[in-house]
């Protein structure tokens, strides 16, 4: 059960789509605890998802049962990521310089600690945390994907609730140590960018979360 919770999440881990653009994006634009904040966000869903799965799974069934919910869920989730998109491609954000302080002087000298330029922005790491978690809970290929383990996995086995907390610990433990260390990544990438690569990098991205999303619009229409 472990062994395949973490097969599981090491697939999905590697699979390219705005989720794992999402935690780049913020990881180039604001650094390692912004990414952070994205993947926290998509994790907080994915707990969500499990405990439904878990405990409510025939009210889960019968929300995706309901008239029109794939292609009203897929709208809503494809206009999110449109909007996401569009927001990188025509609004202008800087990557905040790091901060760090160096002190002037021979030993002993008593001059004043110097300062490197310090933006003092507020970081809204909520507001990021909140990006990771509405991208991945408004997508309809989330809710199916849940349903999909359940009826390929948890059900054929017959597991009962310790063996599927096992299983869903080796996914989802496996999503948050990859998922950290995408962020990390990103902050890393970040250090050689120019603010002109950078501002490039950011638009490519946001190109992507519109195409991501006008592909999931056409898929659900």
């Amino acid at each position: 059960m472990l062994i395949q919770g973490i097969f599981l999440g090491i697939s999905l881990s590697f699979m390219v789509g705005p989720l794992l653009f999402a935690i780049l994006q913020a990881g180039i634009e604001r650094g390692f605890r912004a990414g952070l904040a994205v993947a926290a966000g998509i994790w907080t869903s994915d707990v969500l998802y499990v405990m439904v799965v878990q405990y409510g799974m025939e009210a889960l069934t019968n929300l995706t049962a309901l008239p029109g919910f794939r292609v009203w869920a897929g709208l809503a989730g494809g206009m999110l990521l449109v909007a996401y998109g569009l927001g990188s491609l025509f609004f202008k954000k800087t990557p905040l310089p790091e901060m760090s302080t160096k002190k002037t002087g021979e030993l002993g000298d008593r001059t004043k600690p110097s300062k490197e330029p310090v933006d003092h922005r507020k970081r809204p790491y909520l507001a990021w945390w909140l990006r990771g978690f509405l991208l991945n809970t408004i997508n309809p290929f989330t809710v199916f994907f849940w349903l999909g383990i359940a009826g390929a996995v948890i059900i054929p086995n017959g597991w009962d609730t310790r063996q599927m907390l096992v299983f869903f610990g080796g996914m989802l433990g496996t999503l948050i140590l990859t998922d950290t260390l995408k962020a990390y990544a990103a902050k890393r990438v970040r250090h050689f960018l120019t603010p002109e690569h950078t501002r490039w990098v950011q638009r490519g991205i946001g190109f992507l979360l519109v195409l991501f999303g006008v592909v999931l619009v056409m898929r659900v229409l």
